[in-house]
């Protein structure tokens, strides 16, 4: 039996500019602000991308892609499961950056990728909304 990619597209508005959003995308205090409880990355293409939950789950990854405040892609995968690409799209527009986040998985059901970006970008929206602020 054939494997098909699944693929799920989120979108979101967020009040700040593009290199904002970038920095959000790849600093890791913000990161850890609204991904992860812990966080190390090295944004650069080859670089490598740990994150760490409060649950005790852990995801690595390898960085593929840096077009800086414009995209980041990156794979990464749960221990003992299979691999997802996650693909950042930044967007400038009238009221901050439009955030497109795609991500792929041949193994992963499209329902459990779908909700896994959910509560996080909302994260990202409140974060971002307080250092606009600020």
């Amino acid at each position: 039996m054939l494997n098909l990619p699944h693929t799920v597209t989120r979108s979101v508005l967020l009040p700040a500019a593009p290199a904002e959003v970038w920095e959000a995308l790849t600093g890791e205090a913000t990161l850890r602000e609204w991904l992860a409880a812990e966080v190390e990355i090295e944004p650069h293409e080859g670089g490598e991308l740990l994150c760490r939950y409060e649950d005790g789950e852990e995801r690595r990854g390898e960085i593929e892609l840096v077009e800086e405040a414009e995209r980041l892609a990156f794979s990464w995968r749960r221990e003992g499961g299979e691999p997802s690409r996650v693909e950042f799209l930044l967007d400038a527009v009238a009221d901050g950056t439009r955030l497109t986040v795609i991500e792929t998985s041949f193994a992963g059901a499209p329902s459990l990728l779908a909700s896994g970006w959910t509560a996080p970008l909302g994260s990202l929206r409140l974060v971002l909304g307080r250092l606009v602020l600020a």
